[in-house]
């Protein structure tokens, strides 16, 4: 299961200035009490919704995470309790108990109990929820059965025995699964009574709801969300900040422009003025890894060739396409898991063998390929093949198109055309199989390698690329079943090697964010998987 991050990635390079005026950093709003702890910040992609169970998108999850308590709390990697004081699970792997802390309230007074987990996992996959991610549920006994419509929300595998305890059974072992249910909002605990009192104005603004988190969201206007301490909170001798707010600013000049008139506490700086910039910012890799979709079930034979697709792997030069594209700000990949997941003993990336594409390009290789690939096609000239790359209509887009269009032609001597069309239809057109090359990109839904290698499974609904291969059907179904550590990630790296060598996609770059943060904030937490910017322990000091 992924977040989808493509909206993320696009949105932000869309043109539009929206301005969310805000007060001085670290202190109150202009004429107020300057000794005000106030954490002050920005979002390039506006929330979609307040509704925990229909989160779809990092900034959803992000302000979830400071608003709901889910059985446990995912802070930078690290697994703490959260309404769940403990838990156990058998040996099997498939089962597990948590027992909710009996402290653990609503911000408005009332006790979270174990029903109220109980009721959010089945509203979820209830298909009259029409939750996005209602397919994340399908980890628990019946909860695909339940989404699909065969039965009955009641028949999902999550039971409350009792105020505070709570079982839940999964399909398979998942050893990742309390990092998934502690960096998603889609498992936090709903009151039902509260969806029940507005129906389908649940959670439309900040006053019709009741919260479960450390912070309560007290305003949701005008780009504008303010977060005030839930009094009420288990733990809320933790929290330190008297207020923050985010602001939806979807210009980073705009972002960067009030972060220097002392309107924000921390921003992330445009590419553009990255250079202005270098000696004071700091830099974080966020999980996002960037690459093309090849269409390798469409109609056009070129793209279901794995010569041809090996050609444009080896053709393209990922520095200096960093460099044109990204003015040099992100890390060239040449696969498509982030290499900072945890691996067993180390990252995914120190223990990889991986054997890929030169960072430089082959042209000579490139060429090696495509000849082959003409001869299995019957082509006697590179420009009698064409592909269309499909992306969308923003600037960003356009460059980075451009930029492999000027290198597959100039080295392979193909025809590369270039389609823009809006956001909409472009993520329509990927799901629908309805091109040949999209651009896209994805960040992980937990700190796993499974959560992006999914993404070429045969029959994963995010399997865009049309891919088939039936020894990574296996190594991957495979892993899932593996409780061993070292002997599951061994299948999940052999499957990784299999979709390179296929050239299943084109890998491109893993993001870097460089970024501007004020030197009195402390305890400001960055992860890579479903979060990126973590605040809820934020403290402002002198």
């Amino acid at each position: 299961m992924k977040r989808k991050v493509l909206a993320a990635l696009l949105a932000a390079a869309m043109a539009g200035t929206l301005l969310a005026g805000c007060g001085t950093p670290g202190s109150k709003d202009k004429g107020g009490d300057s000794d005000e702890k106030v954490f002050r910040y920005s979002t390039r992609t506006e929330p979609t919704t307040l509704d925990p169970t229909k989160a779809n998108c990092i900034p959803d999850n992000e302000l979830q995470h400071a608003i709901t308590e889910g059985l446990v709390r995912n802070t930078g990697g690290e697994i703490k309790p959260g309404v769940a004081e403990s838990w156990e699970v058998s040996e099997d792997g498939l089962t597990y108990t948590f027992h909710l802390n009996p402290d653990a309230k609503w911000s408005d007074g009332e006790q979270i109990k174990a029903q109220d987990f109980v009721y959010g996992w089945q509203r979820l996959v209830d298909p009259a929820t029409a939750a996005p991610y209602a397919f994340i549920g399908e980890y628990i006994v019946n909860g695909a059965e339940v989404e699909k419509g065969k039965v009955d929300p009641s028949e999902l595998a999550v039971v409350a025995q009792d105020d505070t305890t709570l079982v839940v059974t999964l399909v398979h072992p998942t050893a990742y699964f309390l990092s998934l249910i502690g960096a998603s909002g889609n498992f936090a605990p709903v009151r039902q009574d509260i969806v029940e009192e507005y129906g389908k104005d649940f959670a439309a603004d900040a006053e019709k709801n009741v919260y479960s988190g450390p912070y309560k969201l007290t305003s949701s206007a005008n780009q504008k969300y303010v977060f005030e301490p839930n009094e009420n909170y288990w733990d809320k001798d933790s929290i330190k900040l008297d207020r923050a707010e985010m602001s939806y600013v979807q210009n980073q000049e705009t972002a960067l422009a009030m972060y220097e008139d002392g309107e924000l506490d921390y921003v992330e700086i445009p590419s553009a003025s990255a250079d202005k910039y270098k000696d004071e910012a700091e830099v974080f890799r966020n999980g996002n890894v960037d690459y093309f979709y090849f269409n390798c079930g469409g109609e056009n034979k070129a793209m279901t060739n794995k010569n041809f697709r090996l050609a444009l792997n080896y053709a393209l030069n990922r520095n200096d396409y960093n460099t044109l594209v990204n003015n040099g700000l992100y890390a060239p990949s040449v696969d498509v898991v982030f290499s900072g997941l945890t691996g067993v003993d180390s990252t995914w990336g120190e223990e990889s063998n991986l054997q890929s594409y030169p960072l430089d390009g082959d042209e000579a290789k490139a060429k090696e390929h495509l000849n082959a690939a003409m001869s299995e096609l019957g082509a006697s000239n590179p420009s009698d093949i064409t592909v269309t790359i499909t992306t969308t209509d923003s600037d960003s887009a356009k460059k980075q198109a451009e930029v492999c269009q000027e290198m597959w032609q100039k080295a392979l001597g193909i025809k590369i055309e270039i389609e823009q069309v809006t956001y909409n239809e472009c993520l329509t057109r990927q799901q629908s199989g309805d091109y040949e090359i999209a651009w896209g990109g994805w960040v992980s839904d937990y700190d796993d390698p499974y959560s992006y290698l999914e993404l070429f499974k045969s029959d994963s609904p995010y399997n865009y690329s049309r891919y088939k291969n039936e020894k990574v059907d296996e190594l991957l179904n495979a892993s899932q079943l593996e409780v061993d550590a070292a002997k599951r990630m061994d299948m999940l790296h052999q499957a990784d090697q299999i979709i390179v060598d296929d050239a299943a996609f084109l890998p491109q770059a893993e993001r870097e964010v460089h970024y501007l943060v004020r030197d009195n904030v402390e305890g400001l937490v960055q992860f890579y998987s479903s979060i990126n910017l973590d605040w809820v322990y934020v403290d402002m000091t002198e």
